[in-house]
Order: structure tokens, then sequence, then C-alpha cells
């Protein structure tokens, strides 16, 4: 991902952005909301982090301008403040989320992934890692252009691993939410599918996402 980091206070942003660096993921620093609007003409970001009181231009302004010119980029507020009526003020502006300090890298970034998820559903892909899903022409790929050829099932038992992400799925309900069962079937359909949507993908990206938790199902992991 490309990030925006809209914070004036450096003892803060520079640690996150190079927190996100080890997660695999660029980041650009902007001091005040003047500078980050500039920024926002020239880099197309994946997410926009906007601390609320800043210097020129608050985060809430700069979150305000942003959706008036029609861009969609996800937004995620950072502020001390705690009031809830400043949380539907926020999200009254546009943010999609808000978190307060002080935070945790491993909260932020959790709500970071969740807001690019909620996005790319929006937007018809889905994304994970090397893979990168087009929900309309059903196709999957790495992000070095090569394809993945799957089956019908087996893209879309690739799309619920993906929507539930880090969540322990059991056979009963992929049978249920992929095939459209409400029971297992006595076949070892389930199964197959996993392990070849397992094979191909390893093929393409060399990692092993889809994990087996024996006796509860499969999990959908960050190699």
């Amino acid at each position: 991902m490309e990030i925006l980091i809209a914070e004036d206070e450096i003892q803060i942003a520079e640690p996150l952005r190079k927190n996100f660096l080890e997660e695999g993921h660029h980041s650009m620093i902007a001091a005040d909301g003047q500078q980050a609007l500039q920024m926002l003409e020239k880099v197309k970001f994946d997410i926009i982090l906007l601390d609320w009181k800043m210097p020129k231009l608050s985060g809430l302004e700069v979150c305000r301008m942003v959706r008036e010119k029609g861009d969609s980029t996800p937004i995620l507020l950072l502020t001390a403040l705690t009031q809830i009526s400043n949380k539907v003020e926020a999200l009254n502006a546009g943010a999609d989320d808000y978190i307060t300090k002080p935070f945790s890298f491993d909260e932020l970034y959790a709500r970071v992934k969740a807001i690019r998820r909620r996005f790319n559903i929006e937007h018809d892909a889905l994304e994970h890692d090397l893979i990168s899903m087009n929900l309309l022409d059903r196709k999957v790929q790495s992000k070095n252009g090569k394809l993945i050829e799957l089956t019908e099932k087996e893209f879309d038992l690739l799309k619920h691993f993906i929507i539930n992400k880090g969540i322990i799925i059991s056979k009963e309900k992929l049978c249920q939410s992929v095939w459209g069962l409400n029971f297992v079937p006595q076949t070892n359909v389930c199964e197959v599918t996993v392990k070849n949507l397992r094979k191909k993908i390893e093929e393409v990206t060399g990692k092993k996402y889809v994990k087996t938790i024996y006796g509860e199902g499969y999990i959908l992991i960050d190699e």
C-alpha cells in the first residue's frame, strides 16, 4: 500500500512510517494539512491517515475537502479527542474510521487493513498480500501480473477466505457459504477444492496462505 501519514508530531509520524515499511508498505509524511492536500494532488494513495489537530488545516478540514472533490480514498482520523460527538463529526465529514491516541501500531494496522478490505469489496476488488481478485471479470493474479487460473468454486472459496481473513472457518461453514449446502457431503469435495486452491496459489506466489487447523477448519494467513 501507498500510505499518507498527515501528522505534525514527528515522534508519532516517523515510527508509523517505519512500522508500515516493516510490513511492506511505503509511506509519505505530511507535517500539516496544507502539505497533505498538495501531496494528494500529486500521489494516488491507498489510504490516508489524518491527525485531527494539525497546523494550517485540521485533519477534519482536509477530510471534508478530499470528499468534496469526489475522492473516495479511505481516510482514518487520528485524535486525542474521545467524546462520541467527535467520532460522529469525523464520520459525518467522510472519514472511514477514527482511532483515539494513544494507540498501538497493531490496532492501527488492523483498522487500516479492515478499511482497505471494505473499500476493495465496494470497488469490486479484493486483495491479500501478493494476490488480487477482480470480482467483475472473476480473474485472480499475483502482484507481478501473473494469472492464477481458478475454477468457479476455487474462485468463490478464495473470495470467502479473503473476506474472512484471519478467521478459522469450519468445513461446515465453507460448505454452506461456498456450495450452498446445510450439511457436509460424504464426498471430500471441500478438502479437494481447498487443496487445489492452495497448490495453484503456491505455484504462482511461492507462499502458503491457506492453513489447515486440524479439527477446526481452515484459515487464510499472511505467511
